[in-house]
């Protein structure tokens, strides 16, 4: 499985796989040099997946604009699949999704605090943004066990979309520092 599925929905052992699969370090790595768009993109392609192979009327765009409604019923479709299989993963998912929003509450409550110090407010960004991966990394951990790949070994090279996707992450980044530096020199 790669990061770009097309009509593939299947493993090495021709079984449709139930989620999007990623192994945790390029799923970090990718969420955290994406600005966070790549956790929205495994989690439209999970919802993909997850309809395919129910034939459940889902709609993975407006679940992933909505991301933070789904998060809890995507979780629990991927813990039913697991205790299905006849297997347990040791996570709680209302604890993850509680994490989540709590994560929200923490950026919005700095955003307005900081909102007149935009070079906090820059770095404080980066921080949170770093920090969202203590939930996200676990969900797609149970994520991966879940389709029967816990390293999530058959997505774990980086593509050259991969590596264009970061890149476009680092240049808008890389844009709003240099905003920030002019800004300050005006000041």
């Amino acid at each position: 499985m790669s990061d770009v599925h097309g009509n593939d929905l299947t493993d090495a052992q021709g079984d449709q796989v139930p989620f999007f699969v990623v192994s945790p370090m390029k799923f970090a790595v990718m969420s955290f040099f994406t600005m966070g768009f790549y956790w929205l993109y495994c989690f439209y392609q999970s919802w993909k997946l997850y309809g395919a192979r129910t034939g459940e009327k889902v709609s993975p765009f407006w679940r992933s604009v909505f991301a933070m409604f789904f998060i809890y019923p995507l979780l629990r479709r991927v813990d039913d699949h697991i205790r299905d299989s006849g297997r347990s993963y040791p996570w709680s998912i209302l604890v993850l999704t509680l994490g989540y929003y709590g994560m929200g509450v923490v950026w919005v409550v700095a955003s307005i605090v900081l909102e007149n110090h935009p070079w906090e407010a820059y770095f404080v960004g980066l921080v949170s943004h770093a920090a969202w991966l203590i939930v996200l990394v676990p969900m797609q951990k149970g994520t991966n066990f879940s389709a029967g790949d816990k390293e999530g070994a058959a997505n774990s090279r980086f593509t050259l979309g991969n590596w264009l996707w970061m890149l476009l992450g680092v240049s808008l980044t890389t844009a709003q520092l240099f905003a920030l530096i002019a800004l300050s020199s005006m000041a």
